[in-house]
C-alpha cells in the first residue's frame, strides 16, 4: 500500500509542555467547571464568614480554598510536564488510506482508523488518541505533502475535532 503522508516528530520541551496544556485541558474539562462553581462558592463563604463576623482564619481558609480550586485545574499539567520535557523521542509516522503505522526507536505499529479513539487538530498539532492514556502528537510542520489533505484524510477517517489552542 502507498504511503500518502509521513511526518517525524522530534519530542522537544515546548511540544511536551503544549501537549500537556492540551491534555489535561480536555481531560479535565467537567473536573474545571465544577472546581469553578465550587470555588466561587467557598470565595463568596469566605467573605460572608468575614462579614459576619465567625472569625478571620474561618474567612482566609475559605477564600484560600476557592482560589486553589480556580487555578489548580489550569496548572495540573505543570507536574507531568516537568517529569517528561528532557525526555528525547522521535516518532515517524506514515499515513496509508487504512490505517497509520508509527515507529518509535525500534518499534513499529501500524493503527486503524476505526480504532482510534479521537484525533484533535490544533494550530500546531495533530493529537492523535490511540486510547485515553496513549496519545501520539503529530507536529503539522513535519508532515511532508499537503497538511489540510492529512487533517481531510484523518477527518472522513476518524472523529477529528479541531481546537484553538
Amino acid at each position: 500500500m502507498e504511503k500518502l503522508y509521513t511526518a517525524v516528530t522530534q519530542m522537544t520541551p515546548v511540544i511536551y509542555r503544549d501537549f500537556y496544556k492540551i491534555y489535561y485541558r480536555e481531560r479535565l474539562k467537567v473536573y474545571t467547571i465544577i472546581t469553578a462553581v465550587i470555588g466561587v462558592i467557598m470565595a463568596v463563604l469566605g467573605i460572608y464568614i468575614y462579614k459576619k463576623g465567625f472569625g478571620m482564619v474561618w474567612a482566609v481558609l475559605a477564600v484560600w480554598i476557592g482560589a486553589f480550586l480556580l487555578i489548580y485545574p489550569h496548572v495540573a499539567y505543570r507536574k507531568p510536564y516537568k517529569r517528561a520535557r528532557n525526555s528525547k523521542l522521535t516518532t515517524r509516522f506514515a499515513f496509508y488510506e487504512d490505517y497509520i503505522s508509527e515507529r518509535t526507536n525500534s518499534v513499529t505499529t501500524d493503527y486503524s482508523y476505526n480504532s482510534l479513539l479521537k484525533v484533535i487538530e490544533t494550530n500546531k498539532y495533530l493529537l492523535i488518541f490511540h486510547s485515553p492514556e496513549s496519545v501520539s502528537i503529530v507536529d503539522k510542520k513535519s508532515v511532508d505533502g499537503d497538511v489540510q489533505g492529512l487533517c481531510r484524510l484523518l477527518q472522513s477517517k476518524t472523529k477529528l475535532k479541531k481546537i484553538h489552542a
